[in-house]
């Protein structure tokens, strides 16, 4: 009979860490990511994420136990004991789940993506709303996409709020962060993968079939829109037909819509 683990108290260096990943610098420095709520930890930990530690306050322990139970919680993974207040202090919400989750960060290089990333990639330029990524991510994997970019000037992938709009769909991409806009386009070149740019005025999406072969959807800053450098490498530029009056929609509604379309031409075309 295996014997039963046990929860032991938060340590005071292990909070020290904690608590130093809800700043991109702290998730950098100690290549680990903070996640937070029993639905995405367990999602997580069915994906196979390597989740060093299990942090939860008494009320959840029976929900850490029912993932014992289930064989979904490596050996190797640490389980903690955390006070109500305690775990206030270092979870990200206003309103605390009762547990929270320490992940190992995968590489950030553009070495990390799969020579075939799948039929639809994305490339992100710039947004700045951890929420509007997260929602991005989601759907790029609900499309059947497999690789994301996240060029330079872009939220932090494993911000947790960006985890959280994600719902734990990041988790199962293969993601490169922080990576130079040059070096983007170079990657996409080198694998024939032509970038669809997303922009304000362009050509309706829905007018015509995008090019043929793998894509990448690159989707800009709320405000600024894509880099030059990203929409001047795009072999087509292409928005989102809107009723008159309507000035923009947010770059995870377009960039939602967009992925969407572009899944269902390359289905359709069978490409």
């Amino acid at each position: 009979m295996t014997a039963e683990r046990r929860f032991e108290p938060l340590s005071k260096a292990r909070r020290a860490v904690v608590a130093d990943l809800g700043s991109r610098a702290g998730r950098e420095r100690h290549r680990r990511f903070l996640l937070e709520g029993p639905r995405a930890i367990e999602d997580a930990l069915a994906r196979g994420a390597r989740l060093e530690d299990l942090i939860a306050a008494p009320a959840a322990e029976a929900e850490v136990r029912r993932w014992l139970e289930a064989e979904l919680v490596p050996a190797a993974t640490a389980l903690w004991r955390a006070g109500d207040e305690e775990l206030a202090q270092l979870a990200d919400t206003t309103t605390p789940q009762g547990v929270l989750a320490v992940g190992v960060l995968p590489p950030s290089g553009l070495d990390g993506l799969p020579p075939e990333p799948g039929r639809v990639t994305l490339l992100v330029d710039g947004v700045q709303d951890p929420g509007n990524l997260g929602t991005l991510l989601r759907t790029l994997v609900a499309v059947g996409g497999k690789a994301a970019i996240c060029c330079k000037g872009t939220v932090d992938p494993f911000n947790p709020k960006a985890l959280r709009g994600s719902a734990g769909a990041a988790l199962s991409l293969a993601l490169a962060w922080g990576i130079p806009r040059t070096a983007a386009v170079e990657w996409c070149r080198g694998r024939g993968i032509a970038i669809v740019a997303l922009v304000a005025g362009g050509r309706d999406l829905f007018a015509g079939g995008p090019p043929a072969g793998p894509l990448a959807l690159a989707v800009g800053a709320e405000a600024a829109g894509l880099s030059p450098e990203v929409e001047g490498a795009a072999a087509l530029a292409a928005g989102i037909p809107m009723e008159p009056g309507v000035e923009s929609l947010s770059a995870a509604v377009a960039g939602s819509v967009a992925l969407y379309a572009l899944a269902h031409d390359l289905v359709r075309g069978g490409r």
